[in-house]
């Protein structure tokens, strides 16, 4: 009998081989180098940012507010330039993710550095893999669809909803990691 490789299972490992998963990563770097770069000029200027902890917020809404940006993704892989929409939707969420950490560490505390790595840092590790991965997937899908299909994009996403649901199961539980000790 075979072994099978259980991430080629889920084809995650066919997805991060793709030009497309290597473009979307290039574009997520330059979205946090952009969001960097604006949150370090806003902390500067005296702009200050307040930022609730995690546990003043429900789950449902830290949930929603987490998946919100996967199903983003796949929705804009179904408006016509597919790859440009998408590519969009990767560049806010890392210009959101490194503008809200930059903006934060302005201030002069030790106490913030654990507070962005609770907020962002620790769910960041599996939601921005999970989002490269999501978004390779619609923008394979955007470009694979059989024209003249009523849902083509769907059709060709179908492929890879093991990769999807391992995505969104890895984002739900991700939640858990804002409420750490």
């Amino acid at each position: 009998m075979k072994r099978q490789n259980l991430l080629g299972f889920f084809s995650i490992s066919t997805l991060t081989q793709t030009p497309a998963f290597l473009f979307l990563t290039a574009v997520f770097l330059c979205g946090a180098a952009a969001g960097s770069l604006t949150g370090v000029i806003s902390t500067s200027r005296g702009i200050t940012l307040s930022f609730t902890l995690p546990e003043e917020r429900s789950a449902a809404v830290l949930l929603c507010g987490t998946l919100l940006w996967l199903v983003g993704v796949l929705l804009a892989g179904l408006l016509p330039p597919g790859g440009l929409f998408i590519s969009a939707v990767v560049a806010a969420r890392a210009f959101v993710l490194s503008f809200s950490v930059a903006a934060l560490l302005g201030e002069p505390a030790l106490q913030t550095i654990w507070l962005s790595l609770k907020t962002f840092g620790f769910q960041a590790v599996l939601t921005v893999p999970c989002l490269l991965v999501a978004a390779s997937a619609a923008f394979c899908a955007s470009l694979d669809q059989p024209r003249g299909m009523r849902f083509g994009y769907w059709y060709a996403l179908k492929k890879y909803r093991p990769a999807l649901l391992l995505c969104f199961l890895l984002c739900s539980i991700s939640i858990l990691l804002r409420f750490l000790p």
